[in-house]
């Protein structure tokens, strides 16, 4: 049974504190991807300099900042689609909602496997460093870098997808869908 609507939250809608951790993630993942277009790439030989350990470190935050929003969403559930829609279009959006969370949390410990296989300590942001996930030279850890690396690809094109469609709803539709994730008038 979903949670009544918090206060603040227009019905069918998403509280600031949703709203705010959606629009975390996508910059954390647009950041996340410039630094991983421009790092070197993760071959034999490699020394993780600045640029890796900055992709470290924001895979550790993106991987805490989706399952607490996950979490959250469990607690209190949002109707994805609009009343009204069609059934392939609720499939749709519930499958692809699930494979960007999925792929949001999934990403970051394969790419810890990766670097652990490597022998690259994942430090965040220098305060801290995670244990090894995989022994050193591990051959599933490097298999683990080539699935992370398909799957991040896979990752933005879902992202392209997820965007194609709230802009679809906005510019199209007019049904709303995008409204209940921009910031509300009058806030």
């Amino acid at each position: 049974m979903a949670s009544p609507p918090a206060a603040g939250t227009a019905p069918g809608g998403y509280d600031a504190t949703a709203k705010g951790l959606h629009w975390l993630v996508f910059v954390l993942v647009l950041v996340q991807f410039i630094v991983s277009i421009a790092m070197p790439p993760m071959r034999r030989g490699t020394v993780p300099g600045s640029l890796v350990n900055l992709h470290f470190s924001l895979g550790v935050l993106i991987f805490v900042v989706v399952a607490l929003r996950w979490l959250r969403r469990l607690r209190r559930p949002v109707e994805l689609s609009m009343p009204g829609s069609a059934a392939w279009e609720r499939l749709t959006a519930g499958a692809t909602h699930a494979l960007l969370y999925a792929l949001l949390l999934a990403g970051p410990l394969l790419g810890w496997a990766a670097a652990s296989a490597r022998d690259f300590p994942v430090t965040f942001f220098k305060l801290f460093s995670l244990p090894y996930l995989v022994p050193a030279g591990t051959h599933a850890g490097f298999t683990a870098g080539d699935v992370h690396s398909f799957l991040m690809w896979t990752l933005m094109a879902l992202v392209g997808l997820h965007s194609a469609a709230a802009l679809y709803h906005h510019y199209f539709r007019h049904d709303g869908v995008l409204r209940r994730m921009l910031r509300s008038r009058g806030h």
